[in-house]
């Protein structure tokens, strides 16, 4: 009973913590200039963080986050999605539509609509997508190697 109580507790810790992350993150979001279009030739992959934001890495090493307008049900889940695009930018004003998988093929889900692109560190990015679990540390750790014992 002690250890479920132990790990109910470190559980909401954890959440709050994430919580308290991502609130503050939004609230930076207020603090600076978003993008309201990303370039696609420049775009190099993505990664669906859950139903609400999405991280564009960018050739060159950009990174932009982007929180949707609404949630987006199953974006989490099915982690793929397309857009339209006519003048090779993607924007705040566009939608993004999930890909779900019907018995091995695509089909098109819900919409949802894009908000302003964000420019993050790696660092942020990491957290993100790994929450404290990155293993990022600040400095590396000073290692002693073995003597030479080569004549």
């Amino acid at each position: 009973m002690r250890r479920t109580l132990k790990v109910l507790v470190c559980t909401l810790l954890t959440l709050g913590s994430v919580t308290l992350a991502t609130t503050a993150a939004a609230q930076d979001d207020i603090d600076r200039e978003g993008e309201r279009c990303i370039s696609v030739t420049r775009l190099r992959s993505t990664h669906v963080v859950d139903d609400r934001t999405v991280l564009f890495y960018m050739r060159g090493g950009d990174i932009y986050r982007n929180v949707l307008r609404h949630d987006c049900p199953g974006l989490k889940r099915e982690n793929r999605f397309s857009y339209k695009v006519t003048v090779s930018r993607l924007c705040s004003v566009q939608t993004i539509t999930v890909l779900e998988n019907f018995g091995g093929s695509l089909s098109r889900g819900i919409s949802c609509g894009l908000g302003k692109f964000y420019q993050i560190s790696e660092v942020e990015a990491d957290f993100l997508r790994y929450g404290e679990r990155s293993g990022i540390q600040d400095e590396p750790e000073a290692v002693e190697l073995p003597e030479d014992e080569t004549p």
